[in-house]
């Protein structure tokens, strides 16, 4: 299984690789903590090409900010999204990106201590929802709900997946994890976009997701939202990578995504703005 794991991460860097060119071989200055720019502020037009990984919850968030960007600049914005969890393997592994959005602290941190990145940014914040299928067929309301025979199944994102880790710290703080856990009633998806797809089909009676993740589709409602007491904080960290250094169209995006220009489109799919 552990062979098979790392020819998945190797074959998902081989496949981002293909989209950018390979990474600079020039030496790199040591990794800043964090950094901003003020609100408002234009971003230089430089042509180009960018590669972002972006949490997966972000990913049209991502595509229509890309979008707004174009309007202004002639760079292309390629977006490669998925669990933050996998997508900071792949940078680990070498992926040549320029720009990471992870959706908590502890991911974009590891690619901090790797020397990998140059600056980043606590961007963004979410709220965590209890979810049901359209017209709520098992009649829940609460989380401790999630016990009754009416439900066979709970979504949740994998354990390594920022989304599954404040669901698990979540349900954990309401003493139901391990008893969810023993019923056989937790169905992990690969990341949080999985958890709402298996609600959204009626495959689970319930899943915990975003807030936001409810906007990008139709058939699902939310019964719930958690106290935000009962996990971590939701942060989304952007990170310029030392690659992006190099790239001029990546540090005008990086600015973009920080400027007051940006913040109508974080409003809109309803992500609050971290200051």
């Amino acid at each position: 299984m552990k062979a098979a794991l790392q020819n998945c991460v190797r074959l998902s860097v081989a496949l981002v690789c293909c989209i950018v060119a390979a990474c600079s071989n020039e030496p790199q200055a040591p990794p800043k903590v964090a950094t901003s720019v003020p609100r408002g502020e234009a971003s230089e037009d430089v042509p180009g090409e960018v590669l972002i990984s972006a949490a997966a919850s972000t990913k049209e968030l991502i595509e229509q900010l890309a979008a707004e960007f174009s309007k202004t600049s002639s760079a292309t914005i390629r977006v490669n999204s998925g669990p933050s969890s996998g997508l900071a393997t792949q940078i680990l592994e070498g992926a040549p990106t320029d720009l990471y959005l992870s959706a908590n602290r502890e991911w974009a941190a590891q690619v901090v201590d790797a020397e990998l990145a140059d600056s980043q940014k606590e961007l963004l914040t979410n709220k965590l929802v209890l979810i049901v299928p359209k017209g709520n067929p098992a009649e829940i309301k609460e989380p401790r709900d999630l016990l009754g025979d009416k439900v066979k199944k709970i979504a949740l994102a994998g354990e390594r997946v920022p989304a599954g880790m404040y669901a698990d710290q979540a349900l954990t703080q309401l003493e139901l994890l391990e008893k969810l856990t023993a019923h056989g009633k937790i169905a992990r998806a690969q990341d949080v976009r999985g958890a709402l797809s298996f609600v959204e089909r009626g495959e689970a009676e319930a899943g915990i997701v975003y807030s936001t993740d409810v906007n990008v589709v139709p058939n699902v409602e939310v019964v719930h939202e958690f106290d935000p007491a009962l996990h971590d904080e939701i942060v989304y960290v952007l990170v310029l990578l030392r690659r992006g250094v190099n790239n001029p169209a990546a540090q005008s995006f990086f600015k973009f995504l920080q400027s007051s220009d940006a913040d109508a489109i974080y409003s809109k799919a309803g992500f609050s703005r971290l200051k």
